[in-house]
């Protein structure tokens, strides 16, 4: 753990969630990202902040890798309980298994994986095929992700 991030673990105030959610959604890269390590860092001591699903999954739109992989660990924590929400993470997860970063493809195949959720299975084989297609035929070493 980086010396700074000790400050994620340390805030117990009522109405944080609100104050998250708020954060959450803002159109702010860094105040977003703040927002997600604070939820994760809230998620890793066992509170509860399953409400806030619907803005995590908001916030996984988006571009930047770091919060990309924030919001998918919390997703993986969360799909199961909230499977009726874990809904809404389909087309983003389907637009990120054909990116054009390798990096980003992985993370979401990974993620698609890692979700257990049967409702969801059937609309992820698709788009896990259609990767992994990619994959095996593609020539170019450059064109995967090896996690050694």
């Amino acid at each position: 753990m980086v010396s700074g991030d000790t400050r994620f673990f340390q805030s117990q105030r009522k109405g944080e969630i609100a104050e998250w959610r708020d954060e959450l959604q803002r159109t702010d890269l860094e105040t977003q990202k703040l927002a997600v390590k604070k939820v994760i860092a809230a998620m890793t001591v066992g509170k509860d902040v399953s409400g806030l699903f619907p803005e995590m999954v908001q916030c996984m739109q988006t571009t930047n890798l770091e919060l990309k992989k924030l919001v998918y660990l919390y997703l993986i924590n969360y799909a199961k309980s909230r499977p009726e929400l874990a809904i809404l993470a389909v087309n983003t997860f389907i637009k990120d298994s054909q990116d054009t970063n390798p990096l980003v493809r992985a993370l979401a195949v990974r993620t698609m994986g890692c979700i257990r959720v049967h409702r969801i299975t059937e609309y992820l084989c698709d788009p896990l095929q259609c990767t992994l297609k990619v994959v095996i035929t593609s020539t170019q070493y450059t064109q995967f992700y090896v996690n050694s």
